[in-house]
């Protein structure tokens, strides 16, 4: 009992090693970390886009729709740059890990209003 218990928490500190491939050793802190990524990275890209949404259909920036565009741009800047900042063992992993590359993946695939945003503007405003 005792050795399957050391053996849980020690994967469990694999997987909460951020800045580590520690994780990889085994399935469990592998899954339980690419969740520690998954969990923020919905909830943070779905209430930036429906915020930003909520804000253009009160017409709050006005009715020029790249006002939103940057607004959401700037927003997702300073939500990265405040995981560097203040969690930069977490942030480490965006680039290095497949784990780390689901938060960015899912922070702004949940942005789909933002995505649309740029693909109407783009469309409005060709050359072509």
């Amino acid at each position: 009992m005792y050795k399957k218990m050391k053996k849980l928490l020690t994967m469990i500190e694999h997987a909460t090693d951020f800045g580590s491939f520690r994780s990889r050793i085994h399935l469990f802190p592998f899954l339980l970390k690419i969740i520690m990524y998954i969990i923020p990275a919905i909830i943070l890209g779905h209430y930036t886009d429906v915020i930003v949404k909520k804000m253009k259909s009160r017409k709050t920036l006005g009715d020029n729709e790249l006002y939103y565009i940057i607004y959401q741009s700037l927003i997702n800047v300073v939500t990265l740059y405040v995981f560097i900042l203040f969690l930069p063992d977490f942030a480490s992993e965006f680039q290095r890990t497949i784990s780390g590359g689901y938060f960015v993946v899912l922070y702004f695939g949940m942005q789909t209003n933002y995505i649309e945003m740029l693909k109407e503007y783009m469309h409005t405003n060709s050359f072509i």
